[in-house]
């Protein structure tokens, strides 16, 4: 072993081997070149790898062997606390405003240490105590504890220090770093506008300045400062404009352009919106309304320029006839409108109701007289005198002409002829009558006024008279006897004149003849004379007065047979032996000279017999000689024929001729009227138009002298009603308010046209019933009030009071809470509004609530009780009900026992949900166990450590936080800070030997106890139980004989 070596072969750059021998052991020792042990830096280097060759040389003889063997030797270079931290940058700027939120970050300080672990690990705080920020110990994040306010200070410069953990104990390694944290004010308010409004603007007026408006805000500095005042919305065409005065903060309203109340009759809502200068620049707006005071500029405005119409001459006295509606732009006074006939009405024919504008008739009319009136109205305001303005309209009346004249024929009397047989729709006469009445009262029209339909019809209009079937001279009448009636279109009814009009019938020959019997089949001796007669055919033509002849057509061309042309009677010709064939067939015709009747038939069969005492001329009838012929049946029906035509040619009864009315007598009778109503009751509800009764009349004279026209005589002052002077019914031409006016008193009067004219009158009274047209109308609309929360149930708060201007059920109110609410509740027949429960201000610290006031109105779905609502503000005051209630009751947190001063333990929060001092939270703590370890900021609630913490001197820490406000009396709450320290390692240095190897020595057979050497190591931990060193034998011991005394530092033999 003494020629063992150690050699570095290779990585040796800093390092040497050596060897050591101890008895048979030759260790291995790596050293340092130099004896500077700053040649070694972790920082740079932290790992080392040599390869190690032991030589060892034997002599083996007269030879030197030499073995050698590599290892590799791994050199880790452990930390030293050899570097403080390095804060990069030195100095950080922050900038926060007024209103950051406590508990917020601010800004991050930033250190770095390049030792390992414990040493490289920072811890950051401050070098001064300071109530209003906070430093995290290991992120050095800076956060804020304390509301800012500008008004002490705009700038608060911190010093932050960095210390690692290794040198924390002993106080040094500090590094600091300059923070400075910059308040920036905040435009916390928003302006406020304030006007001073001068009197209402009269329209067109040459007002300059309307209101003067004061704008401040609360904020300093360029946040209190206004950037501008303008108007945003409405003044859409630029009739104001603000301008600056030369006081701060003042301006006016200017008005640019005349106004018109009449363009805006709700006056202009100007919308102006304030901006100060602030970052960011707040805004506020508020709405000025402007109003309009209204000036007579504006004359009445008829609805037409010119009214046109017409009215008979029969309209009865006052009959209304037009309302002339009117308006004016302008209000009050100046709008009301009075009307007035100022033309055209020299004979008091019309008048007119000044206030409805209707136009009424004051005497009888009589177009004869006169036909035409154009009447001038004049409508005028009830301004100031001297500021009046008026305006007229043309009124146009046509008095229609009645219906007096009858119509008159041109002939009253006519006879005219038409053939038969003429096409229905044939024109037969026209007759023409003339009417000395104007427009419908001239307008003729005709009608056939038989009672019997007879085979014609007239053309209204025309007169055109024609027929309407065709005409049989044979069998329908020969001559008709019409009365035509002229009857006019006039009114109120018609008139009607009759003429005699006598139409005869031409006969025509429209028949032709037609056998009575054809097909005759008979047997003829051949052995018959010439001259005999065999057969007589008879035809019958039903047109009177024709002449019939007949003929042989076919089958005689022999001229064995021959026919009397008058008689139609056949004779045999020629002898019938003769005749070579058996069968003869005879086809004989007759004819008017027009007319052919159709052919009928006679088949002779000539067989031979014996003779017999056949004599010339005699017809054949016996058994040989008889014919067999098809009777037609047209004598039976020319029997028909004559016998209707002898029924339709009777003599007319007098029953066939309607009787015209008799002319008109004198006027003997007045009118009556007939079950006049008693009184009529309506609804005020009732539209225009609405039928109240149907008045019934009677006159028992005829005629003019018994027609009969209504009229309203009186009793309508505003206009309301009006009676059709035809049928008597009573309307309603006006809307009808009850509120206004419930009676009305309306004489009718019944005329009849008669001349002289009588009439009968009576009074109809009209009673307006009230209808549910109005709703309960609060006394205001909007009210607010003000309660405490502790306010007991029953504590009456507002009377609600609601009329009504309906009567009966209709104004009867009763009241309900619309809201939906347990809190309040409304008495239904008082009105009076009181607290329902208990009251919280922080559960809910404002009520809108709506209360209905309804009426007993309405049936049904379709018609619902009415009603209206207000709103009513109470506003809950707050009382100090509510003591300061910490987010959580008990607060655990965690904390390393070597954190520096200062450090934040733990943030405890309560809140208050009461209103100023009595929600203003305030924090103290009582930690009598931890004897001041701990402080807590009495505003933030923020918990510091006063001085170091020690886990072996104490591991839990408990601290009672109380919560108190600032009401009277004060509340308060309290809560449980746990603070657990957490241990942190503090022995850092490993004991140390004097050298690497000790060496000692024991002879054999020593008794066990036997104490071989004594060992020693020191501990450069600070002194404690962290610098006190055991002692133990790790290895080499392989067969246990020595044991070590943990106290005396002893190596003993155990064992032999």
């Amino acid at each position: 072993m003494q020629n063992l070596k150690y050699k570095i072969i290779d990585g040796d750059r800093f390092f040497k081997a050596e060897h050591r021998l101890v008895g048979d052991f030759c260790f291995l020792f790596i050293r340092i070149k130099t004896g500077n042990n700053d040649v070694l830096n972790r920082e740079r280097k932290d790992k080392y790898t040599l390869q190690i060759r032991a030589t060892a040389s034997i002599k083996d003889g007269k030879q030197k062997v030499q073995y050698t063997s590599d290892t590799m030797v791994v050199v880790t270079i452990l930390d030293t606390n050899d570097l403080s931290p390095l804060f990069y940058p030195m100095e950080y700027n922050a900038t926060v405003y007024e209103d950051t939120p406590v508990h917020q970050s601010i800004v991050r300080v930033i250190a770095e240490d390049a030792d390992l672990g414990r040493n490289g690990e920072i811890y950051y705080s401050f070098a001064e105590d300071t109530e209003k920020f906070a430093i995290h110990p290991i992120t050095g994040v800076i956060t804020l504890t304390r509301p800012l306010r500008n008004n002490e200070g705009i700038r608060h410069d911190l010093t932050v220090l960095a210390q690692d953990r290794g040198t924390q104990r002993s106080g040094s390694g500090f590094s600091s770093a300059k923070v400075h944290v910059t308040v920036n004010k905040v435009n916390l308010y928003p302006p406020d506008i304030r006007i001073r409004r001068h009197p209402m603007i009269v329209e067109n007026s040459s007002a300059d300045i309307y209101a003067i408006v004061n704008v401040s805000d609360r904020d300093s500095g360029i946040h209190g400062e206004i950037d501008k005042l303008e108007i945003v919305d409405g003044d859409p065409d630029g009739h104001f404009r603000i301008r600056p005065t030369r006081q701060k903060g003042e301006y006016n309203i200017e008005v640019l352009k005349l106004l018109d109340r009449e363009q805006t009759p709700q006056g202009y809502k100007l919308q102006l919106r304030a901006v100060d200068k602030g970052l960011p620049p707040r805004e506020c707006y508020k709405s000025v309304q402007v109003e309009l005071a209204d000036l007579n500029d504006n004359a009445p405005v008829f609805n037409k320029e010119i009214y046109d119409f017409k009215v008979p001459e029969t309209a009865p006295i006052n009959t209304p006839l037009i309302r002339l509606k009117v308006t004016d732009s302008d209000e009050g006074r100046n709008a009301q409108v009075f009307l007035e006939i100022v033309g055209g009405n020299e004979g008091g024919e019309f008048t007119i109701n000044p206030e409805t504008g209707m136009l009424y008739t004051a005497v009888p009319l009589d177009t004869e007289s006169k036909q035409f009136y154009s009447l001038t109205v004049s409508a005028i305001d009830q301004g100031n005198v001297g500021t009046r303005k008026q305006s007229s309209a043309k009124v146009k009346i046509y008095v229609e002409d009645t219906n007096d004249n009858d119509p008159i024929f041109d002939k009253p009397e006519m006879t005219v002829w038409i053939d038969e047989n003429m096409p229905a729709g044939t024109s037969v006469t026209t007759v023409h009558a003339k009417d000395k009445d104007r427009g419908e009262n001239a307008y003729i029209s005709y009608l056939i006024a038989n009672l019997n339909k007879p085979p014609f019809e007239v053309d209204h209009f025309s007169g055109v008279i024609k027929t309407t079937q065709l005409l049989d001279y044979e069998s329908m009448r020969r001559e008709y006897v019409l009365r035509v009636r002229a009857s006019d279109w006039g009114q109120p009814y018609r008139r009607q004149t009759e003429m005699q009009l006598t139409i005869k019938v031409r006969d025509i020959n429209d028949n032709r003849p037609q056998f009575e019997k054809v097909d005759c089949v008979g047997n003829l001796p051949r052995h018959t004379p010439i001259g005999s007669e065999i057969i007589t055919l008879s035809a019958i033509d039903f047109d009177s007065g024709n002449i019939i002849s007949y003929r042989l057509v076919s089958g005689n061309e022999d001229n064995c047979f021959s026919i009397d042309r008058t008689s139609g009677t056949i004779t045999v010709s020629c002898d019938l032996n003769d005749v070579r064939v058996n069968e003869r067939e005879l086809n004989v015709t007759a004819t008017d000279d027009t007319h052919f009747a159709d052919i009928a038939r006679i088949r002779l069969k000539l067989v031979n017999t014996k003779k017999t005492g056949f004599r010339t001329g005699r017809l054949l009838t016996d058994d040989t000689g008889a014919f067999d012929c098809k009777d037609t049946g047209v004598a039976r029906r020319l029997t028909e024929v004559l016998a209707e035509a002898e029924n339709n040619n009777r003599p007319l009864e007098r029953e066939d001729f309607p009787m015209m009315p008799t002319r008109y007598g004198q006027n003997v009778h007045s009118p009556e009227f007939v079950d006049f109503p008693i009184e009529i009751k309506v609804n005020e509800s009732v539209p225009l138009g609405t039928i109240l009764a149907q008045l019934k009349a009677r006159d028992r004279d005829l005629g003019y002298n018994g027609k009969l026209v209504y009229g309203i005589s009186s009793g309508d002052r505003h206009s309301q009603f009006c009676v059709d002077m035809e049928t008597g019914e009573v309307k309603v031409i006006g809307y009808l308010d009850r509120e206004k006016e419930y009676e009305y008193f309306l004489n009718i009067t019944v005329y009849d046209l008669g001349k002289p004219q009588k009439s009968s009158s009576k009074i109809l009274p009209i009673t307006v019933l009230d209808v549910n047209d109005n709703a309960p109308k609060f006394e205001k609309s909007l009210a607010s009030f003000r309660v405490t929360e502790n306010a007991l149930n029953g504590t009456a708060i507002f009377r609600a009071n609601a009329t009504d201007l309906d009567e009966g059920d209709n104004a009867k109110v009763t009241y309900s809470l619309v809201t939906d609410t347990k809190d309040f509740t409304v008495d239904k027949i008082t009105g009076v509004l009181t607290v329902a429960s208990a009251l919280d201000r922080e559960r809910q610290d404002l009520y809108e609530l709506r209360i209905r006031a309804t009426d007993s109105g309405g049936k049904g779905p379709d018609n619902p009780p009415l009603f209206s609502e207000a709103i009513v503000r109470i506003s809950v005051d707050d009382i100090n009900d509510n003591a300061p209630k910490f987010s959580l009751p008990n607060y655990n947190v965690k904390i390393r026992e070597d954190v520096p001063k200062g450090t934040v333990v733990a943030i405890v929060t309560a809140s208050d949900p009461d209103l100023g001092p009595d929600g203003e939270v305030q924090y103290s703590l009582e930690d009598s166990d931890s004897e001041g370890t701990f402080k807590i900021d009495k505003l933030s609630g923020t918990i510091r450590t006063t001085k170091a913490l020690d886990f072996e001197e104490r591991q839990v820490h408990s601290l009672m936080v109380f919560a108190y406000d600032r009401g009277n009396p004060r509340l308060s709450s309290e809560a449980t800070v746990t603070v657990n320290v957490v241990d942190v390692n503090e022995n850092i240095h490993a004991p140390t030997f004097s050298d690497a190897v000790l060496t000692g020595s024991v002879r054999e057979n020593k008794p066990v106890g036997t104490v071989v050497m004594n060992v020693s190591a020191v501990d450069s931990d600070p002194p404690g139980g962290d610098s006190m060193v055991e002692y133990s034998i790790k290895g080499g011991d392989g067969i246990g004989l020595f044991s070590i005394d943990n106290e005396g530092k002893r190596l003993i033999v155990i064992s032999c």
